[in-house]
This record gives structure tokens, C-alpha cells and sequence, in this order.
């Protein structure tokens, strides 16, 4: 299980992408905002268990793309410039096999309808209000594709978060991210900003009231949004 900070210790052949993973996790589930300082280049190193060369080369990459700035001196470091990651950088502990819109869909439903049920045992009013500031990032993000894609997602994830189940947690992130990179460019026409507002709307109503029923019943309308493009 990751600690606070976010990190587990990285693990196979792909080093520098796992770590770029792990941090673009890290920011897109909010652990780390947009002008928050992240652990060190030798901390990270320790967290992940890899070496320095490693996690720099990664971190390289995320200024270069413009999600993170490397800054030096005493209030330096390395510093979360953005939420929003290219979906060219969550690519890139994905090559090989992608898996179709369908094949996604298919394994979401079971992920996000547990997470679902066990917020509704297990969230609490922090959580709670971290939900309702991800609902309240929607209004000003239409229009703008990918800042109304990052909104969305974070709901899922403060979702995740209060169902306190780090493995399914992953699992909802992984799927995420591979609808992120297939959806790019997605028409916006198929959209519906106002329905997919009052979803989220419901969604954490029926978590605050923590009724089973009525959870995995807005769950399946807050799914099938993507399920019935």
C-alpha cells in the first residue's frame, strides 16, 4: 500500500515510465496541485526504490511536457505545474496491447460500482467535500476539453479515496488513464455538459445518504454516459 506520500517502489524492465506514472498518479488524483513542492529527486529515489538517474530522467520528461518545473535553491525542487497530463505522457506505460472502448467500459462497471459501494460505508465528510470541489470544477470547464476531462476524473478519484482500497483504487486509475489516451480528441458533441453535471450531483447525494440501492443505481446512469456513445 502507498504511503501518504503517494509512492511505491517501482518494480520491471520500464523504470523511468513507471516512475513517470507514479507521478502523474499522484497529480491527477490531487495529492499533489498545481503549485505544491513534491519529494525530491533523492527522496523519490528512496520512495520508488530506483536510482537517482532514473527518477531524473523522468522527472525530465514531466518538465518538458510542461507538468511539473524543476526549480533550484532553497525553495526550489520540483514543483506540480499543472493537473492536466498529455495524454502522450500518460501513454507511455501503456505500449503495447490497447484495449478497445468496449473492452474498457466492460472492465470499469465492476472497478467504480465496488469503489462506489464502499465510499458509501466508508467516506467521510472531508471526503465528502472533496467530492462536491470536483463537481464545482465542471461549470468553468466547459468548453475546455481537457480541464472538464481532469474534473471528471478527479471525482472518480476523490471516489476512490474515500472507498479506502489502495489495489481497486489503482485498478480505477489504470482504466482512466487508458480512456484518457483512446478518448483524445473526442467529439465534444457527444458530451452532454448539463446531464453529466447533475450525475455527479446525484452520485454524491446517494454517497452522503449511503443507501446501497440508490448508489449502484446512479452508478449504472453515471456509467452508462460513456457505455451509450
Amino acid at each position: 500500500m502507498a504511503d501518504d506520500h503517494g509512492f511505491v517502489p517501482v518494480r520491471g524492465g520500464r523504470l523511468y515510465e513507471d516512475v513517470v506514472d507514479q507521478i502523474t498518479y499522484a497529480i491527477r488524483r490531487g495529492r499533489y496541485l498545481p503549485g505544491d513542492r513534491m519529494p525530491s529527486i533523492d527522496e523519490l529515489a528512496v520512495l520508488l526504490g530506483t536510482s537517482r538517474p532514473t527518477v531524473r530522467e523522468a522527472v525530465t520528461l514531466l518538465a518538458e511536457a510542461g507538468v511539473v518545473s524543476v526549480r533550484r535553491g532553497h525553495t526550489g525542487g520540483i514543483v506540480v505545474a499543472t493537473s492536466t497530463v498529455p495524454t502522450h505522457v500518460l501513454g507511455l506505460s501503456r505500449t503495447g496491447h490497447r484495449a478497445t472502448l468496449a473492452e474498457l467500459t466492460e472492465a470499469r462497471r465492476p472497478v467504480e460500482q465496488e469503489l462506489a459501494r464502499l465510499a458509501g460505508r466508508r467516506a467521510t465528510e472531508e471526503n465528502f467535500r472533496a467530492m462536491a470541489e470536483a463537481i464545482a470544477l465542471l461549470g468553468p470547464a466547459r468548453g475546455n476539453r481537457a480541464e472538464w476531462v481532469r474534473a471528471n476524473d478527479l471525482f472518480h478519484y476523490e471516489i476512490a479515496r474515500a472507498a479506502r482500497s489502495p489495489r481497486l483504487a489503482l485498478y480505477s486509475h489504470q482504466i482512466m488513464e487508458e480512456l484518457a489516451i483512446l478518448l483524445d480528441g473526442f467529439d465534444k458533441k457527444y458530451t452532454d455538459y448539463d446531464h453529466t453535471v447533475h450525475v455527479h450531483e446525484e452520485t454524491l447525494h446517494a454517497l452522503r445518504n449511503r443507501d446501497p440501492g440508490r448508489i449502484a443505481a446512479v452508478m449504472d446512469d453515471h456509467l452508462g454516459e460513456l457505455e451509450d456513445t
